[in-house]
């Protein structure tokens, strides 16, 4: 079983990589966001204090995660390429 891929079959898996990626980064800054919304309005205190750390601590996870994912995708965007290429000959 041989496996071919063509360069414009490539570019478009990785368009869809490149947009999963910002998908995420996205969802963890509205998440960010929204936490510190609520915790510097109307939700005072120690608790609402405690949540906002936590809510930080699982932000900066989460950017970790990606940013791993980020370096993943990237290798794979440039073997995708090569291997593209080098099928197209």
């Amino acid at each position: 079983m041989t496996t071919s891929l063509t360069p414009q079959e490539a570019e478009a898996k990785i368009a869809q990589v490149d947009q999963a990626m910002q998908n995420a980064r996205a969802l963890a800054n509205n998440i960010l966001d929204r936490t510190q919304t609520m915790t510097a309005s109307s939700w005072l205190g120690h608790k609402a204090q405690s949540f906002g750390n936590i809510m930080q601590n699982h932000h900066e996870d989460f950017t970790a995660v990606i940013n791993a994912l980020t370096q993943v995708a990237e290798t794979g965007k440039a073997n995708m390429r090569t291997f593209a290429n080098l099928d197209a000959e």
